[in-house]
């Protein structure tokens, strides 16, 4: 009997922006996002000279890195409905207000 002929490469289509945002990437990365705010958060009210640019670094890069994920994902996925992509914008504005509140002085911090 003659050997099988061989196959081929294995095609493997693309990945998408969709496939990449599932529901699990996107509350791990805003919650990576809050947890940077926090640490920036706790940083600034500790009063520690010289870690005033280290925290608001924090502050901003962490609600940045959350806005833009949760606005990707509300923007790009095929599998939520209307109502979830509504909330994914709702937070991120509500997310964006307060960081840049925090990050240029609002509420009364420095």
């Amino acid at each position: 009997m003659p050997p099988q002929p061989y196959p081929g490469m294995y095609y493997q289509p693309p990945m998408t922006l969709d496939s990449y945002l599932t529901h699990r990437n996107v509350w791990g990365a805003n919650a990576l996002g809050l947890l940077l705010i926090w640490i920036g958060f706790l940083i600034r009210l500790s009063g520690v000279s010289g870690f005033g640019a280290a925290a608001s670094f924090l502050i901003f890069t962490g609600g940045l890195f959350a806005v833009l994920v949760s606005t990707a994902a509300a923007m790009s996925s095929k599998k939520t409905t209307d109502m979830q992509n509504l909330g994914l914008l709702i937070w991120s504005g509500i997310l964006l207000l307060v960081v840049s509140t925090i990050t240029l002085g609002g509420f009364g911090f420095p």
